[in-house]
C-alpha cells in the first residue's frame, strides 16, 4: 500500500509539473552582465529577440550565450521598456521580465529558471 501512495504521489507530482505554466526558479542564479556566458545569456537574448520582434522589429541579437556590447545595449532597452532600471545587468529584477517575457516560448522557458535570477516562484 506504502508503495502504491509513493507511485501515485509521483505520478501526480509529473503531472501537475507538466500542466504548471512556471517554474520554480533558481535563487542561485548568477547575475548576468557583460563577459558572461553561457545558458542563462541564451535565455535572455531569446528574451530581448522575442520583444523586439513583437514590438515590430527583427531579431537584434545571435543567441549565441556570450554576453557582449551588442547584448548589453539591447538588455538596456529591454529593461527601458521593462520599467526596470537600464544598467545593462540581468538582475533578479530584469530576470523576472525575461522569465515573463518567454511564457509562451516552450524552447527557452523552462529551461530557463535555472540560468536566470528572479524572484519567481
Amino acid at each position: 500500500m506504502t508503495a502504491r501512495l509513493g507511485l501515485l504521489a509521483a505520478a501526480v507530482t509529473v503531472i501537475t509539473g507538466a500542466l504548471s505554466t512556471t517554474a520554480d526558479a533558481s535563487p542561485a542564479a548568477a547575475t548576468l552582465q557583460y563577459g558572461s556566458h553561457g545558458w542563462g545569456v541564451k535565455c535572455v537574448q531569446e528574451a530581448v529577440n522575442d520583444w523586439a520582434w513583437r514590438t515590430g522589429g527583427d531579431w537584434p541579437l545571435s543567441v549565441d550565450g556570450s554576453f557582449g556590447s551588442r547584448t548589453r545595449s539591447w538588455v538596456k532597452k529591454f529593461q527601458s521598456a521593462s520599467g526596470v532600471s537600464a544598467d545593462g545587468v540581468v538582475g533578479k529584477a530584469t530576470g523576472n521580465s525575461v522569465l515573463d517575457n518567454l511564457q509562451g516560448d516552450s524552447t527557452y522557458r523552462h529551461d530557463c529558471y535555472d540560468y536566470v535570477p528572479s524572484t519567481h516562484s
